[in-house]
């Protein structure tokens, strides 16, 4: 689905990167920020939670208080301590991916979308949220095996 807006007399797009904590991600964005959005474009970082996900259950269990403190404990399963910390204590990526597009693209239109996974799959959920966003593009990142890198 095109969209119809223009900006400097070049007709602008909707580019949607798949956000999430790893290093595919993040390459992902490189891409997207060198070869896929110009200026006028609109860059959306969309991230989906999975619930149900194991990481989730055990960070929940880690920053539940503690009877005799009011201080939480945190796993950091993110990555990078340089990252901004989020009030519950984890690395925010997406704060450093919003930095990194800023930084590269001023004057590129940036959102942030976090949505849960649907019943089905998180394809799914990303083909759902990217028809609702009139999106153009769709940049996600790939995990390569050291055979697959060598073999092409």
């Amino acid at each position: 689905m095109a969209n119809n807006n223009t900006r400097n007399g070049t007709q602008a797009r909707k580019v949607m990167v798949v956000a999430d904590p790893t290093r595919e991600s993040a390459s992902a964005l490189q891409y997207a920020l060198s070869h896929a959005v110009l200026e006028q474009d609109e860059l959306i970082l969309l991230h989906v939670d999975n619930p149900s996900s194991w990481r989730n259950t055990i960070s929940t269990f880690l920053k539940m208080p503690s009877l005799g403190s009011s201080t939480t404990a945190s796993l950091d399963l993110g990555g990078g301590a340089t990252a901004p910390a989020t009030g519950e204590g984890e690395v925010d990526f997406l704060e450093e991916m919003k930095h990194a597009c800023r930084v590269s693209q001023p004057k590129m239109r940036l959102r942030v979308l976090r949505v849960d996974m649907d019943d089905k799959d998180r394809a799914s959920t990303i083909l759902l949220h990217s028809k609702k966003e009139g999106v153009d593009v769709i940049v996600i990142g790939q995990k390569r095996t050291f055979s697959s890198a060598l073999l092409g």
